[in-house]
């Protein structure tokens, strides 16, 4: 009761602090808010905030910022008004669109020959851990419930591919000895590693994103199975906003071509934010079905 009295306090005074934002009383600014995005956990903040003053100067309205929030808050905000825009995954798109009256903005970039999605990982020196069929009797971790590739995917894998029962995934002994969420794809990565889980389900990209910061030697894990492709993360609005203002917001995402924020974000400067991939995400709408996922 307490944790539950807590998490409430803590949603009335991000929506406090959200509405408190704005300094023109006769403009209403645009509320963008940055959520950590799972594919791309080392996002510049300098960089996120070069990209609403771009916004602003391409809109001639005020356009705050909102770095770093979680998506419970995000979504908490943008049902009371507060927050118009919200970078989410493609699960979480899923979720609020059942909640808040929202509609697909523009997606992520994602580089040529990214691994753009979910890998069940092990240590290369497994030997007894070649397929998902090997992975029974022994420790796994996804990332957290609401984790596209860290979980939703992962798990439509199993019972997609091996006829496991959904609501049982999570049951020590059913198919795994134990299954938990360690809250992070890093922390997966790591937690195979060092031999806390015998197996874990990540994004895929993750492997080379720790690599390439010196966290860990690709060589010492391998990929024993992989899912079908995850929509890239996608910002959202809420439709409430004016049609025209709508427009003239995707029309300055898909003309935004700073390559300094791409190349610290992203690691390429070439990429750019394209129209969403509107059948991934249906796909992902059905496998929310399928799961009968709340």
């Amino acid at each position: 009761m307490l944790k539950k009295f807590l998490y409430t306090i803590m949603i009335v005074l991000a929506l406090f602090v959200l509405a408190a934002c704005s300094q023109d009383d006769d403009v209403i600014p645009i509320r963008i808010g940055l959520t950590i995005d799972e594919s791309n956990p080392v996002a510049g903040e300098a960089a996120s905030r070069a990209l609403a003053q771009a916004m602003e100067d391409f809109l001639g309205i005020p356009v705050e910022p909102i770095l770093d929030i979680s998506y419970l808050v995000g979504v908490e905000a943008m049902r009371a008004g507060h927050l118009d825009i919200m970078l989410v995954s493609a699960f979480n798109y899923i979720r609020t669109s059942e909640v808040v009256d929202v509609e697909l903005l523009v997606s992520l970039p994602m580089r040529e020959g990214a691994a753009n999605y979910s890998a069940f990982i092990t240590r290369a020196d497994r030997d007894d851990i070649n397929s998902i069929e090997d992975l029974r009797g022994k420790t796994f971790a996804f990332v957290d419930a609401v984790s596209t590739m860290g979980f939703i995917f992962p798990k439509y894998h199993l019972v997609s591919e091996y006829g496991l029962n959904p609501d049982l995934i999570m049951h020590s002994g059913y198919f795994f000895d134990t299954a938990t969420f360690s809250g992070g794809h890093e922390t997966n990565v790591i937690g195979v590693g060092m031999g806390d889980f015998d197996a874990a389900a990540i994004g895929a990209m993750f492997i080379e994103n720790m690599e390439d910061r010196g966290l860990i030697s690709a060589a010492d894990f391998k990929i024993i199975a992989s899912t079908e492709p995850v929509p890239n993360p996608s910002y959202i609005i809420r439709s409430a906003l004016d049609d025209e203002l709508i427009v003239k917001i995707r029309e300055f995402f898909l003309q935004f071509d700073e390559s300094a924020y791409f190349a610290e974000n992203w690691g390429d400067g070439t990429l750019r934010f394209t129209n969403p991939d509107i059948a991934g995400y249906a796909y992902v709408r059905s496998i929310v079905e399928t799961l009968g996922l709340d």
